[in-house]
């Protein structure tokens, strides 16, 4: 095919094409798929558990930031019983991992945790359990013992909640985590209270009265839990940004390559003429080269975000196994649309300046 032919004459600039689309589309879609994986974590711990309601402090700027009194929670406890489960969460900055993360639940919410290894737990005994990829990372299982905040703790099980982030974690007895967090700047407070209720109009009913005898505290739908995390705001925001640079800059390298794919063949775009073609047949041979173009680098792109991800997930900087590693058909499908999308935005100035050219001179062109 003709067009296939006109890209592969100038190999080295269609390769620095390629590869100039490929990196921002890898950038965008890295970003993207760490932005819609974490909030699709969440949001399956929180169906998974059946987290109904989640009581934060009002002033928190994310529910991870929150912090509950002592005196709140156990106004809450009074309030709501059995229905109601306080939980710590909180990161240690250990050697083997900087961003350690630790939950603190009690007795009651350890049985809902599916367990592969081991037992759960035990009141009053320093024992912990960790996610299944944590105990991975570290090489460790039952009965050895893991060096927590300067403490040696007994690991008592293996859990897997289905939630990287959640298996990347360390989950031990409420008490624990508080005195672990305090060294780090805590005070014994706790960071979230889930409640359960039973219906619709429970749960609604529950908010609004929690809102109205907790004025310090806001009450939230489980459902709404990971759409109020400042940080995924931030990430999502920035996903967004960096989707607009991309395209932007995919379009001026598309377009600088279809201007000199332009010039180049000016002479020969004079003959095309001269014999019958049209401007829109030459038009409509540089959008299929375009899209030749735009395919290849969302292609690579997509390669080159999965190894990215791949990369970052192994690095103990960020934690323990919260990266995806993995991208979905939905995401490579927008990605692809995108760039296909700028592909042929990227022809309106070499389309006008095509149109521009007369066969007679062109035929003069050298």
């Amino acid at each position: 095919m003709i067009f296939v032919r006109n890209v592969l004459r100038a190999r080295l600039r269609s390769v620095m094409t390629v590869l100039g689309i490929a990196g921002g589309v890898a950038l965008f879609v890295a970003i993207s798929a760490i932005t819609s994986d974490l909030q699709k974590q969440i949001g399956a711990a929180v169906s998974a558990y059946n987290l109904e309601v989640v009581v934060y402090e009002k002033r928190a700027t994310s529910p991870f930031s929150s912090k509950i009194t002592r005196a709140q929670m156990a106004a809450l406890t009074t309030q709501f019983g059995q229905a109601l489960t306080p939980v710590v969460v909180g990161s240690l900055n250990e050697k083997w991992n900087p961003y350690a993360m630790v939950i603190g639940v009690d007795s009651n919410f350890a049985k809902r945790i599916p367990l592969i290894a081991g037992d759960r737990f035990s009141q009053g005994r320093r024992e912990v359990m960790l996610g299944e990829i944590s105990a991975q990372r570290l090489g460790l299982a039952p009965g050895q013992t893991l060096r927590l905040d300067g403490e040696d703790y007994a690991i008592s099980g293996v859990f897997r909640t289905g939630s990287r982030l959640l298996d990347g974690g360390i989950m031990a007895q409420i008490d624990y985590v508080q005195e672990m967090l305090n060294h780090v700047g805590g005070d014994g407070h706790f960071t979230l209270a889930l409640l359960q209720t039973g219906n619709r109009e429970t749960k609604d009913r529950l908010v609004s009265e929690i809102g109205a005898s907790f004025p310090m505290l806001r009450a939230i739908a489980g459902t709404e839990f990971a759409g109020s995390l400042r940080l995924l705001k931030v990430v999502d925001t920035f996903a967004h940004t960096i989707s607009v640079v991309v395209l932007i800059g995919t379009c001026l390298v598309v377009t600088n390559t279809m201007l000199m794919a332009v010039a180049e063949r000016t002479r020969e775009i004079g003959i095309l003429m001269t014999v019958g073609w049209s401007p829109w047949l030459v038009l409509r041979m540089l959008v299929a080269e375009s899209l030749l173009l735009c395919t290849l680098g969302a292609a690579v792109g997509n390669v080159l975000a999965l190894a990215l991800l791949n990369i970052v997930n192994q690095m103990e900087s960020v934690g323990f196994g919260w990266v995806p590693v993995h991208l979905t058909a939905i995401l490579i499908r927008d990605s692809l649309a995108a760039t296909l999308a700028v592909s042929l935005v990227a022809l309106a100035w070499p389309a006008v300046v095509l149109w521009q050219i007369q066969p007679l001179t062109a035929l003069r062109h050298e």
